[in-house]
């Protein structure tokens, strides 16, 4: 009895060993959820990247390494789940529990609520041109002196306006190029900046933050070690006041490290012992008027009275580069009117401006051009951006879509009219230069000089009181809300928390608008907002507000309620008493349930979910919403989706953003935008069982305005079930996790009966290839196509086992089938050994972007055959597969990628070349290539500007991580000497 009851017990305990294969397949069913964040995060990740030279943190790149290493051990032991005895069996399932534990916590840990990507600091900065010789002679000036030895620190002063800050951009963008210092750290200083807000400034432009310790001396002693690690030069612009560098830990000539600080006092600079002194002085009359011409139009011709009045015009700018550009903004297209002339004369000598420790004559000047404005309107805008914090980007398309912004135009009824009026504003002011425009249409930024912002103010007078960027941890003492106060902005400070404030004290009658994004606000007491009846506008965007007070509840004038990215936020008071709501925006916040009182609101106009945490929007409280113009409801939640009829019940709607949970429902709305609804939209359609604790983000951030999204969904026209319907003008579709398995595009119905200008694939199972030889059906001139985490893929067009057939006619070849393509991107196919052969190159002879990042088995990106090989070598120019005559002309065009601006290779650890022969690439600008170590030559024919700054068609950035310089110097280019002359343009990242 007692050996019979060890063996049940020896039994019992061995039970949990004896079931590897149920729990390998619960490992299995965890990896895939682990795959599909990783797919997620390699998405989000490259598209951050795309993005203004933003870069993956340090603990998103760990991540992926380890994600990697258990994806490649979990691989290890499947062979041996099968085999083994009663003791291997136990190992083996001690495996599996481990790594099941690793799989779980790596899902979690994949979440990353504080992002993805910081912005990295090592870009050239936007700037103008340098006008006059002295600013020539005081730029080399700065540059010889930095390389002395006995040179730490740099002192650059002048009057507001004189081109200071004009002058250390292209000081800073200098030494970028140069591989003297490793780092040149770029810091704008606020006019009441103190030592723990600039050390935290300076601390980010080596993307690490330092830890809140309240003794100054441990701060300042971690802010030197991170200044200690590599040659650095730090600038200092616009100083308003002395600092003492040991205070703040900058380590003066420790391993290279300079200063170069900008300020408008003498005094300043000799507080902070600056070993050169560079005083700037307003341009000569001649210089300035040569400014003021070139500003005002290229080759103008002044009729001689005209010229003798707009010379004193000019004068009356004082020299000051600023004062010239703004003030011959305003004149522009005015040119041969002397009557406009000698008007603007008569106000510039009577303009004034009372102002105290101001440079009154850039002022007189810059009020002059906002008066000229002449349109109460466009003053209005002007004015509102003067809220934000000096020196602060606005993005273009952020400002367009700000309803506050977009409320000064609300005479015009439609959305669209109002967007396009903003626009037309915001290109009037830059025209007038009393704003500064840089970037491309799609990452257009503005920006506005201090002194024109310190101008915007002061006409504001007391009614609006602006303590924007200034680093506030608390909120402006009582007696600074004065009673008349109109406009109050406190954005980008570091705001925790507004205590209990007596009604008696705070009384603030008038106040419509109150601006306190960009803090880390946790918590506001609810009398705050009881001594302010009138508020219209309320903004606490991202902020880590939890709860609103249930004070906000009384705001019954409020028009614009914006708590866009406040992850935090969990609870809203009810909403029903807020009837004049007008804008309602939650994008991107931790709301789960709907605020009560949200069908009471009849006015609203734009209504925001996107990217929030909704869980379910309840049944018929769209239809009581008739006013709605913008609506999006397309949040993390695959669970939070509408029914057709509620939203076509919005007869006012412009703009649409929603996912439908059947196909009926879907289809039905498809047949109502045929029929007219809304000009933009992007609706997804979601099928089949769906877990409603896991949330799906859409990284894939489409451009374009009418979007169709399938989540695993039947797409194939063959089987009992017919593919959704999509409206005709669809511009980008995107599929992901097909539940039939469509083996290629031309599979696709949608696609090839279709004019889509982009589509995007996702985890399509059973695809080897885009295109297959053996569809009869075309494909559309698609501009933009991305093949994503598709497994199976092995190239992106198939060709004959015997690699001696042409092209399919009438699938890759005919009119203009498959050439309209712009831009590939590939990211996560690891069975993908070759992007296609180089008979088939043709068909990416408009290409103009080529990305393709983590194929694991990715190889080469154009193959070639051996037989082509030798005829390469043998010098045979027949070359083709076959060697006949009929091939030469195709094989020479084959090895071209005329149209290519931009090829990134990331993450290819088996990528051994780009082709086996050289490929010309003439219009090629930029090459990005990360982790890619088995790259031993780059087979490019490129083209390089002889002399000065580089074309628009030229070569002009090869983009190499910093820790890869080692391997990059091991590359073979075409041929040495090309490879030398390179060196201009290699562009180190981190």
């Amino acid at each position: 009895m007692d050996s019979l009851s060890a063996i049940i017990d020896l039994v019992k305990r061995l039970r949990p060993y004896t079931n590897a294969g149920g729990k390998m397949d619960s490992l299995r069913r965890k990896l895939e959820r682990l795959n599909s964040r990783e797919s997620d995060v390699l998405m989000e990740v490259k598209y951050a990247e795309s993005r203004l030279g933003n870069k993956r943190k340090r603990e998103v790149e760990n991540w992926l390494r380890n994600v990697r290493s258990v994806k490649d051990a979990i691989s290890a032991i499947e062979p041996q789940v099968a085999d083994g005895g009663v003791c291997t069996r136990v190992s083996l399932v001690n495996q599996i529990n481990r790594l099941t534990t690793q799989v779980e916590e790596l899902t979690d840990q994949g979440e990353f609520p504080r992002g993805l990507s910081h912005v990295e600091d090592t870009r050239a900065l936007l700037t103008v041109e340098l006008v006059g010789e002295a600013f020539g002679r005081n730029q080399d000036r700065v540059l010889s002196r930095l390389m002395e030895d006995d040179v730490l620190t740099v002192g650059i002063f002048g009057m507001g306006g004189v081109g200071k800050t004009t002058l250390v951009t292209h000081v800073h963008n200098h030494l970028l190029k140069a591989s003297t210092w490793r780092k040149v750290c770029w810091v704008t200083v606020s006019q009441e900046c103190d030592v723990p807000t600039l050390q935290q400034r300076i601390s980010k432009c080596f993307n690490a933050a330092l830890r809140e310790e309240e003794d100054k001396i441990k701060r300042a002693a971690e802010l030197s070690y991170l200044l200690k690690r590599e040659s650095t030069v730090i600038i200092l612009d616009d100083l308003w006041h002395a600092y003492d560098l040991q205070e703040v830990g900058i380590p003066l000539g420790v391993n290279g490290c300079k200063l170069i600080l900008t300020t408008r006092s003498l005094d300043i600079c000799r507080q902070m012992n600056c070993d050169e002194l560079i005083e700037l002085k307003p341009l000569p009359e001649n210089e300035a008027w040569q400014l003021f011409v070139k500003n005002l139009r290229r080759g103008v011709v002044f009729a001689p009275e005209v010229e003798s009045v707009a010379k004193s015009v000019a004068k009356e700018c004082a020299g000051l580069p600023l004062g010239i550009v703004v003030v011959s903004g305003s004149m522009r297209g005015k040119e041969e009117d002397i009557h406009e002339w000698r008007s603007a004369l008569n106000e510039l000598k009577e303009a004034r401006f009372e102002g105290k420790c101001m440079e009154d004559k850039v002022f007189r000047v810059l009020k002059f051009s906002f008066i000229r404005l002449n349109d109460q309107v466009v003053q209005q805008c002007f004015l509102h951006l003067a809220l934000y914090p000096e020196d602060f980007v606005i993005w273009t398309a952020d400002l367009l879509r700000n309803p506050v912004y977009l409320d000064f135009f609300s005479d015009l009824k439609t959305r669209e009219a109002q967007y396009d009026r903003g626009h037309t504003i915001v290109n009037k002011l830059v025209n007038v230069c009393l704003l500064e425009k840089s970037g491309p249409p799609s990452y257009e930024r503005l920006k506005m000089h201090d002194l024109v912002r310190d101008m915007a103010i002061n006409m504001m007078g007391s009614q609006c009181m602006v303590k924007a960027g200034l680093g506030l941890c608390t909120i402006p003492a009582q007696e600074e809300w004065l009673k008349d106060l109109e406009k109050v902005s406190l954005i980008k400070n570091s705001l925790k928390e507004i205590p209990a404030v007596r009604r008696q004290s705070w009384d603030l009658p008038q106040l419509l608008e109150l601006y306190m994004s960009s803090n880390v606000l946790t918590r506001i007491d609810g009398s705050f907002f009881g001594c302010m009846p009138a508020l219209q506008v309320l903004d606490l965007s991202m902020t880590n507000i939890e709860m609103l007070p249930s004070s906000i509840s009384n705001l019954v004038n409020l028009t614009h309620l914006l708590l866009r990215r406040c992850k935090c936020l969990r609870c809203v008071p009810s909403l029903a008493n807020m009837r004049a709501l007008r804008t309602l925006d939650f994008y991107d916040s931790g709301i789960e349930e709907v605020p009560e009182g949200l069908h009471e609101l009849v006015n609203l106009r734009c209504l925001d979910f996107g990217e929030s945490r909704l869980k379910k929007l309840p049944p018929g409280i769209l239809p009581k919403l008739s006013n709605m113009q913008t609506l999006n409801l397309k949040g993390w939640c695959d669970s939070m989706t509408v029914q057709a009829q509620e939203i076509m019940s919005l007869t006012k709607l412009e703009k649409l953003s929603c996912k439908f949970g059947d196909v009926q429902s879907y289809d039905l709305y498809v047949k109502h935008l045929q029929a007219g609804g809304p000009k933009e939209w992007e609706i997804e359609l979601i099928e089949g069982a769906r877990d409603d604790n896991i949330c799906i983000r859409d990284v894939d951030v489409s451009i374009y305005s009418r979007t169709v999204r399938l989540l695993g969904c039947h797409v194939g026209g063959d089987g009992p079930k017919s593919p959704p319907v999509h409206p005709k003008d669809v511009q980008h579709l995107e599929i992901r996790d097909a539940v039939d398995e469509p083996k290629s595009l031309t599979d696709i119905p949608s696609i090839t009966n279709s004019k889509l200008k982009m589509c995007t694939l996702k985890r399509i199972h059973g695809m080897k290839y885009a295109v297959s030889q053996s569809s009869s059906s075309p494909l559309p001139s698609i501009e933009s196509l991305k093949l994503i985490s598709i497994m199976d893929l092995r190239a992106l067009a198939e060709e004959e086992p015997c690699a001696v057939a042409t092209a399919v006619p009438g699938v890759l070849y005919e009119g203009d089938k498959f050439w309209g393509l712009k831009e590939l991107d590939i990211v996560g196919c690891n069975k993908m050994k070759r992007l296609l052969t180089h008979v088939l190159l043709p068909l990416l002879v408009d290409l103009e972007k080529l990305s393709i990042s983590y194929c694991n088995q990715m190889e080469e990106v154009i193959a070639m055959t051996e037989v082509d090989m030798e005829c390469q070598e043998e010098g045979d120019t027949r070359g083709s597969y076959t060697r006949s005559e009929a091939n030469h002309a195709h094989l020479a065009s084959a090895l071209s990628l005329p149209k290519m601006k931009t090829l990134e290779l990331w993450n290819l650890p088996a990528l051994k070349r780009i082709c086996g022969a050289a490929i010309s690439c003439h219009s090629l600008q930029r090459i990005s290539l990360r982790r890619c170590p088995k790259l031993e030559c780059i087979s490019l024919h490129e083209q390089l500007p002889r002399d000065g700054e580089p074309p628009s068609g030229c070569l002009q950035a090869i983009e190499i991580r910093r820790d890869e310089e080692e391997w990059w110097k091991s590359v073979v280019w075409n041929d040495s000497v090309t490879k030398s002359f390179l060196v201009p343009y290699i562009k180190y990242r981190w």
